[in-house]
């Protein structure tokens, strides 16, 4: 791994930041490695600059950069953004300034309400983009980011937070003790996004129009589960929480 000087000399840099699947240690064939870089207010030629430098001292291949500037970072403390609890759960400090307290001042992330609408707006966008132009690998790839961030978002809620692309589905399973949107599917959809995203190549059938309503029926169903978890879960204190009610309401629908 690096040493502290390879990335002192940098100017502008303040921290690199690893996080995803490399991050916590269960990354598979089609993993990237998700590298987060905060530096000073600079002109863009001086982060692309930056950027490339980083790339060079890294030992990884496949590296994604999510970058942010200091002054929109501190408005992300503020705001408790969802993204930077990301970073605080389940990211390694690679490089950081000596003065530099990373996480100071991060707010609780609360736009849960926000966050669901712009979800379920997003499922409405896809259904109906499908209907108008047919099974296409974009929709079916945007219905897995819309079922895996509402997953996210629900055990964020539910005080259990898991980012992974498959475990955040699992661990809402193993929450709610409820399979809305089958395993089968939601695994199935995950291809169809890696293809889009990563051309991994998987070779995938559109589905038949009886399947292709079952999983629309399921994600609908998802939904109505999540719904019920955000609006009567935990307060998100960091500590695993089993609402009974959410389970209570679960089973009497």
């Amino acid at each position: 791994m690096n040493k502290r000087d390879d990335f002192e000399g940098i100017k502008g840099l303040l921290s690199i930041v690893l996080f995803g699947s490399k991050a916590r240690e269960d990354e598979d064939d089609f993993s990237d490695v998700d590298i987060f870089l905060l530096v000073d207010d600079v002109p863009q030629v001086q982060i692309t600059e930056i950027i490339n430098l980083i790339k060079t001292k890294l030992p990884f291949n496949n590296i994604g950069i999510s970058l942010y500037t200091i002054s929109t970072y501190k408005q992300l403390l503020l705001e408790g953004s969802m993204f930077l609890w990301h970073l605080k759960l389940e990211g390694r400090i690679l490089y950081t300034k000596s003065n530099l307290n990373l996480y100071n001042g991060l707010e609780p992330f609360t736009n849960f309400k926000k966050n669901y609408l712009i979800y379920e707006n997003l499922f409405i966008s896809a259904k109906s983009s499908l209907q108008k132009n047919g099974l296409n690998e974009y929709d079916l790839s945007q219905l897995f980011f819309i079922c895996r961030n509402i997953c996210l978002l629900t055990c964020f809620k539910l005080s259990n937070p898991t980012f992974g692309r498959i475990s955040v589905f699992d661990n809402l399973v193993s929450i709610i003790e409820s399979t809305p949107l089958s395993r089968d599917n939601y695994i199935y959809l995950s291809k169809w996004r890696l293809n889009y995203t990563r051309a991994v190549g998987f070779q995938l059938d559109f589905p038949t129009e009886v399947k292709f309503l079952e999983i629309l029926n399921e994600i609908e169903a998802l939904f109505t589960v999540c719904k019920e978890a955000l609006e009567i879960g935990g307060q998100n204190d960091r500590e695993i929480t089993r609402n009974e009610e959410v389970l209570r309401r679960i089973e009497n629908r």
